[in-house]
């Protein structure tokens, strides 16, 4: 049972630090780039060029 629950707790652990991927390209967002989504999201983005391509598309 002991094994079980280490097992459980390190799968939701790592799920929580797995990085964010940007929405255009794939690759692991930087946090501090950012734009709004139309929803009031927040969206992290890998460079400058990707959030440029989102903000386009969600004037």
């Amino acid at each position: 049972m002991k094994t079980l629950l280490t097992v459980a707790l390190l799968s939701l652990s790592s799920a929580a630090f797995a990085a964010d991927k940007c929405p255009i390209s794939g690759k692991p967002a930087d946090s501090s780039i950012t734009s709004t989504g139309k929803d009031g999201k927040t969206v992290s983005f890998c460079c400058e060029k990707c959030k440029a391509k989102f903000d386009a598309k969600n004037k």
